[in-house]
């Protein structure tokens, strides 16, 4: 809401195509109008680009992967962004502490109801920025990566080679296996 009404009534009832980023390995919906002008289109998921491909596109063109990704970041240079996981906190706390300071003062009450917004679930960044609980973060974060790794180890040559599908051309060439 924060983004598409605004960007909604900023178009108005001009005709509008609005080309969204999500890859063809994000499982999320994107942007869907509920204005009969604007038309979602989605060229990364058309055309099957995946992270590594939109990696090789940004490094060759020479634009580079943007510097939020050098610390980390999962999703988007925003620094307050909620959907952000807590180990993005943590290394925002430790690269950007004027930033982690900034994100921290929109957490107060709301007078009219006394509840407090919160950027993380169900934690305060005052919370989370307690050593012991940055510490445990990382170790929480570090387990999930080896869980992973270990999940991966299995998996077989189509899916290390060619993604989780074979893709033959035609009936005379073989996988992609075999072409190597």
């Amino acid at each position: 809401m924060l983004k598409l009404k605004p960007f909604e009534q900023f178009v108005g009832d001009d005709t509008v195509i609005n080309y969204v980023g999500l890859r063809a390995d994000e499982s999320r919906s994107g942007y869907i109008s509920h204005k009969p002008n604007i038309t979602a289109v989605y060229p990364f998921q058309t055309d099957g680009l995946r992270l590594h491909d939109i990696h090789d596109i940004l490094n060759s063109s020479g634009v580079g992967l943007p510097p939020y990704t050098e610390w980390g970041r999962s999703r988007s240079g925003c620094f307050f962004c909620f959907y952000q996981q807590k180990i993005e906190w943590v290394r925002l706390k430790e690269k950007h502490p004027d930033l982690f300071e900034k994100a921290k003062a929109y957490e107060k009450p709301y007078a009219e109801s006394g509840n407090t917004f919160t950027w993380s679930e169900r934690e305060s960044l005052t919370e989370l920025e307690r050593p012991e609980r940055m510490a445990a973060i990382k170790r929480e974060h570090e387990e999930q990566l080896r869980q992973r790794a270990a999940r991966e180890e299995n998996l077989p040559l189509s899916a290390v080679f060619g993604g989780s599908t074979l893709q033959i051309d035609d009936e005379d060439s073989g996988c992609l296996i075999c072409t190597l």
